[in-house]
């Protein structure tokens, strides 16, 4: 028992009791008296029935020294606090696990380190500067020595994980120096007592015992003196994960230029504190070394912050703390890539959003204990923004997978440390490495989860919002599964959508009009209003939605609450079809076909045919990706394949001759090319045998005329008097020519003082495969002018139409862009189409009609371009040029080269050929010509193949005056001197018809016009 007579009020017990036994188990503490007024003693034997406690704590007793060396039984741990009666300690202490002692009768007494137990794994004494011996005991459990000492021994032999020493007033400095580089430990600390006046040298910690493997984390609570040499003490090559010093002093820094700078250099890293020093500035940062956390606290410094922070020393992840310091100006954002806390200095201006936004954030710091959250690290300053809870506005995270358990996170503002971020409500990051800090992290997840089957993925960041947000692991485009319209609002809802505003770039369009998305909007809904009036369009209005370049398109029908009908397969994908939203079915686009569009169309847009002896011949068109059972035939005889892919089938042509029908078969899928076919002959006839006037190109079909002759096929005859080889332009003549040009038509018109002939494009027809009539588009009205102006081509006009209700999914519909162009080479210009060259001579004009991106109702349809060329007489005529209108198409039969028509009237003569090829889609292949006539007039019929971008074609045209054309009636042969031919080239760009105008000017002057509504455009100069 205590004492004879214990007295309660002297003392009080904690302790737990069992709820089976009802005996006193855990830890067990017994407080005292601590004015010490009783005198008795705690002996062993007052404690020896405790025998089910594991733990026992002494406060304010007097002990008997038994209770030191002899143990009570199951007894681990002891401590004994604020106790007396033990004056010193000299022999082997009992065998607890623990022991504790904190008493001022030990001062200045002996211990030996033999006195503690080999069992004992942690050892203090506390209160008492001891005579510290080490008489070469070997403490194999020792962990945790802790110690108030006079001097340091060498302590090489033992190696606890932890040592603390506090040094007394009259400590040996000596001993220090000696011996410090004895301790082996992980964690030392070195403490001064609260009363000394010492300051310790500092050159000791070069000597730094260099461990293999564990890193040492030291901490000095001593005054040191600045280097002896006055130079940097270099620690990079010590394995040191952490160096304090709690209360450097003044003297502690290194003077360069009167200023004193950080006086240790530590390895990368490396996690460094200075406190209660002297620092004149933060700059340059390189003083502080590499570490990754640099603390310099409450150590004079003034000035600002580097306006330009870098980390340029390969550390990527780095804390900096300059509290309680005379730091002044502002925070640049560059800082971003560091950590800073700076409470309690003289700084202005914005927290930067990197900081702001993470206010709320935890914090927890050895070196500055008054830091609870981020916000605190900046308190104590003029700061313009320093409000705990500062809305951020700047936070955007971007998430990409980098394998099956690894995410990278980065973007704007995400923060420090990635320990709050939930994936998936279960998973964090048990692995974060830092790729820039601040910036972007590589995060890793449990081997046991994976991302693999995962097209989405929820991560709540906590900080600085405790929201989840939603994340694309897969490259796919946004599904729109409704869409509501009101009041130029848009609510659409689906998935794949930016993950918040700003996540990725993302429009939205419906019909001609653009809306401005909003701010709720999210992975899974958008919200967007137009701040223009929207008018819808009659029936159904396409929506699109571009996200980050990925496009998904529906029609709706606006004036509707139920566009939320989903369609087969989601029409396959943009490419292939678009849903209409109020109706659940796909509107395939060009190339496709079926309910969910997935059906490739089946079609030969050009052939390479072969001559007629047969041989190789390609089919270009779309055939799909299903290359398998395969036939074609040409005319019914088969042509074996010898090559075939998606856009391209090559095979082996029988002999033949003519034109010819292709059938191409795969399954049931079958498509009939009617006349597409024409094999190449090995000679080829000119037209009327040019006349016998000249001399034919039987590889070609062309004549060349001989000197006096000129027409297509020779049969015009020039006047030789003055003529083409003559140009002898200085003679005035009234019989000069105009051309005009009707935007409003479309017309182009060839006019002298008698005879007015027109050029102009009719219509454009769909037909089907039986040459019937699906759809057409009359091409007489709706030209918008556009002129250009450039260095590169000054003499061109624009001329543009856009064909009513023929649009499609991937395109605005078909443009019509008539371009006019005046050729001023004087030695003419050279063009070559479909593999023919020609000339067109200088003074001509050039038209060129591109009818482009055409819908076909049809993948089977083609299309036919109509052109007419007719001719009016005018009320001022010449009787003795009188003549009636005479029309030849005999040269139109598809077997040559060309075909050829002829108007004349009133000795005038217009003359058109048409080149038998056709760009399609830019590949070179036959197309038919048809004509018909009336007594003033010829509508020529081009049947163009089935192209999808453009098809392009090259007919030419040209007037000239017959040999006895007279200017004025009843002028002798003499006055006969002049000759006027007027050419007009017409290739077709996207169906692009070209019109060339050639206008040889003949006797003195002739005056040339193209001229819109009767409003001169542009007058050439007079030929001299």
């Amino acid at each position: 028992m205590f004492g004879d007579n214990p007295s309660p009020e002297y003392f009080c017990v904690v302790y737990y009791c069992s709820p089976i036994t009802g005996s006193i188990i855990g830890p067990f503490k017994l407080i005292g008296d601590p004015s010490n007024q009783s005198n008795e003693v705690m002996t062993h034997s007052d404690l020896k029935n405790f025998t089910n406690i594991s733990s026992m704590e002494l406060v304010y007793f007097k002990i008997d020294e038994e209770l030191l060396y002899i143990k009570l039984n199951n007894v681990e741990k002891v401590g004994f606090i604020f106790v007396n009666g033990v004056k010193e300690i000299n022999r082997t202490l009992a065998d607890y696990k623990e022991i504790v002692i904190d008493s001022r009768d030990l001062e200045n007494s002996t211990f030996k380190l033999s006195y503690i137990n080999n069992d004992t794994a942690k050892f203090q004494i506390k209160n008492s500067f001891l005579e510290f011996e080490n008489d070469l005991p070997d403490l194999p459990s020792l962990t945790n020595l802790l110690l108030e000492i006079r001097s340091l021994p060498n302590i090489s032999q033992i190696n606890p994980y932890q040592v603390s020493f506090r040094f007394s007033p009259d400590f040996d400095i000596g001993s220090l120096k000696l011996n410090f580089q004895t301790l082996k430990s992980q964690l030392i600390t070195i403490l001064d007592s609260n009363d000394s006046n010492l300051i310790y040298p500092c050159d000791f910690i070069k000597d730094q015992y260099v461990g293999q493997n564990e890193k040492s984390t030291i901490n000095f609570g001593l005054k040191f003196l600045p280097p002896i040499d006055g130079h940097v003490i270099d620690l990079s090559n010590k394995n040191i994960e952490s160096i304090s010093y709690t209360n450097a002093g003044n003297a502690f820094n290194i003077v360069i230029n009167s200023k004193s700078t950080f006086p240790i250099l530590v390895g990368y890293y490396v996690n460094v504190a200075l406190l209660k020093g002297n620092i004149s500035q933060t700059i340059p940062l390189s003083q502080f070394g590499r570490g990754e956390s640099i603390s310099v606290i409450d150590s004079k410094i003034s000035g600002d912050l580097d306006t330009n922070y870098r980390p340029t020393d390969g550390v990527v992840r780095r804390l900096y703390d300059f509290s309680n310091n005379f730091i002044t100006g502002t925070i640049d954002p560059s800082w971003c890539n560091a950590q800073l806390i700076i409470r309690n200095n003289k700084m202005s201006g914005e927290v930067p959003s990197c900081y702001s936004c993470y206010f709320n954030y935890p914090m927890q710091l050895v070196n500055n204990p008054d830091i609870k959250v981020f916000y605190d690290g900046f308190e104590g300053n003029n700061f313009t923004n320093l409000e705990q809870n500062l809305k951020c506005t700047t936070f955007a995270p971007q998430i990409d997978k980098d394998s099956e358990t690894s995410l990278i996170i980065s973007g704007t503002d995400i923060g420090f440390y990635g320990d709050k971020f939930l994936i998936q409500d279960t998973m964090i990051c048990t692995t974060y490495q830092v790729i820039e800090f601040g910036k972007s992290y590589k995060c890793g997840i449990h081997p046991s989860f994976s991302f693999k089957d995962l097209n989405y993925i929820k991560i709540n960041f906590k900080f600085p919002f405790d929201k989840d947000y939603y994340f694309s692991l897969i490259n796919r485009v946004p599904m729109i599964t409704s869409v509501t319209y009101s009041n130029n609002n848009l609510q659409i809802n689906g998935s794949y959508f930016s993950s918040y505003l700003g996540h990725v770039p993302q429009t939205i369009s419906l019909s001609t009009f653009t809306f401005d998305i909003l701010n709720s909007s999210d992975f899974f809904s958008i919200q967007a209003i137009s701040t223009f009036k929207v008018v819808p369009n009659p029936g159904f209005n396409l929506l699109t939605l571009k996200t980050n370049s990925k496009i998904s398109r529906v029609f709706i029908n606006m004036a509707s609450l139920a566009n939320d009908k989903l369609c087969k397969n989601n029409c396959t994908d943009d490419d292939h079809g678009v849903c209409n939203l109020y109706l659940g079915t796909c509107v395939c686009n060009n190339n496709y076909e079926g309910d969910d569009c997935s059906i490739p169309q089946f079609y030969i847009t050009s052939v390479q045919p072969s001559t007629t002896n047969g041989g190789e011949a390609i089919f270009f068109g779309l055939y799909g990706y299903d290359l398998s059972n395969i036939s074609l035939t040409i005319s019914g005889i088969d042509c074996p394949i010898t090559f075939n892919s998606s856009d391209t089938i090559k095979c082996i042509a029988p002999p033949g001759n003519g034109i010819k029908t292709v059938i191409l078969k795969q399954n049931i899928k079958i498509f009939t090319g009617i006349g597409i076919y024409k094999y190449i002959e090995l000679s080829i006839p000119c037209p009327n045998k040019c006349s016998n006037n000249g001399i034919c190109n039987s590889t070609t079909g062309i004549c060349k005329c001989k000197n006096g002759y000129t027409l297509y096929d020779c049969s015009a005859l020039l006047n030789t008097d003055i003529g083409l080889g003559n140009n002898n332009n200085n003679n005035n003549n009234n019989g000069g020519t105009n051309t005009t040009i009707d935007p409003g038509t479309g017309s182009t018109n060839i006019t002298d003082s008698q005879t007015n002939f027109q050029i102009y494009l009719k219509s454009l027809i769909e037909v089907d495969i039986n040459n019937n009539e699906v759809k057409s588009y009359s091409l007489l009205k709706n030209w918008i002018f556009n002129k250009t102006e450039n260095e590169i081509e000054p003499n061109k006009y624009i001329l543009k139409q856009q064909l009513v209700n023929n649009t499609s999914t991937t395109s605005n519909g078909c443009i019509i862009t008539s371009t006019i162009e005046e050729i001023k080479d004087k030695n003419g210009k050279e063009f070559t189409f479909a593999g023919t060259s020609f000339v067109v001579s200088s003074g001509s004009i050039k038209f060129t009609i591109s009818i482009a991106n055409y819908t076909y109702q049809s993948n089977l349809n083609t299309l036919k371009l109509e052109l007419i060329s007719s001719v009016d007489k005018i009320d001022k005529i010449n009787n003795c040029n009188s003549k009636d209108t005479e029309i030849d198409t005999t040269n139109v039969n598809d077997i040559s080269t060309f075909n050829y028509i002829k108007i004349s009237k009133n000795k005038n003569i217009f003359s058109g050929r048409f080149i038998n090829k056709v760009l399609s889609d830019g590949r070179s292949t036959f197309f038919t010509t048809s004509a018909r006539n009336d007594s003033n007039s010829i509508i020529v019929s081009l049947n163009l193949p089935h192209c999808i971008n453009e098809c392009l074609i090259d007919p030419d045209f040209s007037v000239l005056l017959s040999n006895d054309f007279k200017s004025e009636c009843g002028d002798d042969d003499s006055s006969r001197k002049w000759f006027l031919p007027v050419v007009v080239v017409v290739p077709v760009v996207g169906f692009a018809l070209i019109l060339i105008i050639l206008l040889i000017i003949y006797k003195k002057s002739t005056t040339f016009k193209i001229i819109l509504h009767a409003t001169k455009l542009k007058k050439l100069k007079n030929n001299k």
